[in-house]
């Protein structure tokens, strides 16, 4: 493949998985937030209206340089190796986004001095939703990476 063409899918890659983050991410709110209550009982209450006028562009853009570096570590696999790692990154993701809220949803618990009857109560912007979602792009993204190095500059 030419690398104007390279270049231009990787773009369009970028495009439309920014479209498609800017989509899931009230999904992906809601998914942190259902781990934050799952976590800590009725410890955690979620005061006010989930309202989000516009969509994070930390989000947003992680989520496309993210597609297009996956898209790149992925080239040259096979079309099962690239089912597998799609796979396998996304299982990461997501327990990265668990593990993530298990001790983001801690934190708030135990900085709570006033909280009444032990409940604390939180409003749906007090969660730093970018962290969990950078976060766990990031780990999701270390299997592929570790494959490249090792395949490209361990091996020359």
């Amino acid at each position: 493949m030419s690398k104007i063409k390279a270049i231009l899918l990787l773009f369009i890659v970028f495009i439309s998985t920014v479209g498609l983050a800017f989509y899931f991410e009230n999904s992906y709110r809601q998914l942190v937030q259902y781990f934050f209550k799952y976590f800590q009982g009725d410890k955690i209450k979620f005061m006010g209206k989930d309202f989000n006028l516009l969509s994070s562009p930390y989000l947003l853009i992680s989520f496309g340089l993210f597609s297009v570096l996956f898209a790149f570590l992925l080239y040259g696999h096979s079309k099962l190796g690239r089912l597998f790692h799609l796979g396998l990154a996304v299982a990461i993701f997501l327990s990265t986004t668990f593990v993530t809220s298990y001790i983001d949803s801690n934190g708030f618990i135990i900085e709570c001095t006033a909280c009444q009857d032990g409940v604390r109560i939180l409003s749906y912007n007090e969660i730093n939703y970018d962290f969990h979602f950078i976060t766990s792009l990031a780990v999701s993204l270390i299997p592929l990476v570790w494959i490249f190095f090792k395949k490209n500059i361990l091996n020359h």
